[in-house]
């Protein structure tokens, strides 16, 4: 395997569903630091309160949301290099492969933007060695279980292992083994706890020792940006994986009932944004409760999220699902960023 094919294995555009619920869960665990610290009049901090001196956490809040946002990116690009490897072996990708030759060979395809929504060829399915690609995959996932670790010698959570072995199997069993999930309309349950709940409340609990409301909307929010990108990976591949007997929600629905939910998904995180917006600028008492740069954030965050999520749902119904997943991208950095401006009121 060559160093470009290597990156190519990785899917480095997707890693915005690693780095968004890591960064909410950190925003959402700082919260709840910091209003502890202020119940019991620790010393304020530059970092969670914007002080003048730190707090002795700080450094352990820092080391911790680095640590996880590791095990995240770690764990999705293990969990992609799985899916090409179980892909390519069952061969699910074998049509895919030939679909993406022939698109690239195909005069119609006249536009640089046409030639962007043809699929990335597999490296399985380009000739790469199946062992090679597990091997990638079983590389990135020690190197998550080595952070994860790190994370539970830090806070002394010892039952975050299980956690982690559940995400470890849920990475494996969604296209690997006898009977994969991803295989029977189970991948976006999935996503959405994994990608979502998982991540986002994994990584708040780590940091605060606690869970709060607003880190179950961010996590909810966020998880339903994982759902649609999947959804659009799936509407895209949709007649080749009928075709292999891969039977999600796209193949279940059909493709115009497919677009319709995942737009659907779409707007509720649109929805959110604007009513986030909306509640903490027409009610002067939260509005004064924001410092400027929080105030920014959020309003940067929500604009960016509600512009994101318009262009990509008008890419879903044109199908043009390549440009799609990149607006969803956004969206879900977008709708990070919203929420770390709304959350951290001072």
């Amino acid at each position: 395997m060559t160093i470009d094919q290597y990156i190519s294995g990785m899917r480095l555009r997707t890693l915005a569903l690693s780095v968004a619920p890591v960064w909410i869960g950190a925003v959402a665990g700082v919260r709840l630091v910091r209003e502890r610290a202020a119940a019991s009049s620790a010393p304020r901090c530059a970092l969670l309160h914007g002080g003048a001196s730190c707090m002795p956490d700080t450094s352990r809040i820092v080391a911790v949301a680095v640590l996880c946002l590791l095990v995240a990116m770690l764990l999705q690009i293990a969990a992609n290099f799985v899916n090409d490897y179980a892909d390519g072996i069952r061969g699910t990708d074998a049509h895919r492969a030939a679909r993406a030759i022939a698109s690239r060979l195909d005069d119609d395809l006249d536009t640089p933007a046409d030639r962007m929504e043809v699929p990335p060829a597999r490296l399985v399915a380009s000739g790469v060695p199946p062992r090679q690609v597990l091997a990638a995959a079983i590389v990135n996932a020690a190197l998550a279980c080595v952070c994860g670790v790190a994370v539970i010698v830090i806070t002394g959570y010892w039952w975050l292992a299980i956690v982690g072995a559940l995400c470890l199997a849920a990475g494996w069993g969604y296209v690997g083994g006898r009977h994969p999930y991803g295989y029977i309309g189970l991948g976006e349950v999935a996503v959405f706890v994994f990608f979502g709940l998982v991540a986002t409340l994994g990584t708040t609990y780590a940091i605060a020792g606690a869970l709060d409301a607003a880190a179950w909307v961010g996590a909810t929010a966020i998880g339903l940006v994982a759902v649609s990108v999947l959804c659009v990976n799936n509407l895209r591949d949709l007649e080749t994986d009928r075709e292999a007997g891969k039977r999600t929600w796209a193949v279940r629905m059909g493709r115009t009932w497919g677009a319709v939910c995942t737009i659907a998904s779409v707007a509720i995180v649109m929805l959110g944004a604007a009513a986030a917006w909306t509640t903490t600028s027409v009610l002067g008492e939260r509005l004064a409760h924001l410092s400027v740069l929080n105030a920014f954030l959020g309003i940067l965050g929500a604009l960016c999220a509600l512009l994101t999520g318009w262009f990509a749902s008008l890419d879903i119904a044109k199908r043009k699902y390549m440009r799609a997943m990149r607006s969803l991208g956004l969206l879900a950095l977008a709708t990070a960023l919203a929420f770390n401006g709304f959350a951290l009121m001072v």
